[in-house]
């Protein structure tokens, strides 16, 4: 299961001390959920244009939510873009047609189902049986919810902090990556299909 990270102090911390070919750290992975929720109509604007800056760093990127292809290429030459994997959030399913448009585009594509129910009308069964392509658990903030993502075979999901313990815990860098390797042992271990197999190597700790 990939692991992605969006920008935070743990971001920064996993690109110093870790070297892992399933965790996508900021700006591998790329969110930018303020810019985005600042003004929907125009916000999505910026955030490509960010986007097509950052080339080369990005690799799995959060479409815009409600977004469509065509919107979006009235604004930029989209086909700046194609080396990136793109995340499509499913807040209704007939969203599902704007992930179907850009693969369509020849894009690769996870469909994002939201831990959070207030960013969703549907159930995860309801999901499971619409989405037919790569899925993505999106907000992942309890072992609960990385289980769930799991069982489901989700080939990928993004963590929060708080799937690490207390905010004490994660000032603590011994503790942050005791943490860590437990999630990624946890993630990388045969789950059903799924038979990844870890590749972990740490680098300069500092403790």
């Amino acid at each position: 299961m990939i692991i992605g990270i969006g920008k935070s102090p743990l971001a920064d911390f996993v690109n110093r001390n870790f070297r892992c070919e399933s965790v996508y750290a900021y700006p591998k992975f790329f969110d930018n959920k303020v810019l985005l929720l600042e003004n929907r109509d125009r916000a999505y604007i910026h955030y490509i244009k960010l986007l097509i800056r950052n080339i080369g760093k990005v690799r799995i990127a959060l479409w815009p939510d409600y977004i469509s292809y065509r919107a979006a290429a009235k604004i930029v030459n989209l086909d700046l873009l194609h080396n990136i994997n793109f995340i499509v959030p499913i807040h209704d399913l007939k969203d599902i047609e704007i992930g179907e448009e850009l693969e369509a585009q020849g894009f690769r594509i996870f469909y994002g189902y939201a831990s959070d129910k207030k960013y969703r009308d549907y159930s995860l069964e309801e999901f499971l049986g619409e989405a037919k392509g790569e899925k993505w658990y999106l907000g992942i903030s309890t072992w609960k919810e990385l289980r769930e993502a799991l069982r489901n075979d989700f080939e990928g999901g993004d963590i929060t902090g708080y799937l690490l313990g207390k905010h004490k815990d994660r000032k603590n860098p011994r503790v942050l990556r005791e943490r860590l390797l437990e999630l990624l042992r946890y993630t990388n271990k045969p789950q059903g299909r799924q038979s990844s197999i870890l590749e972990f190597f740490p680098l300069n700790w500092g403790v």
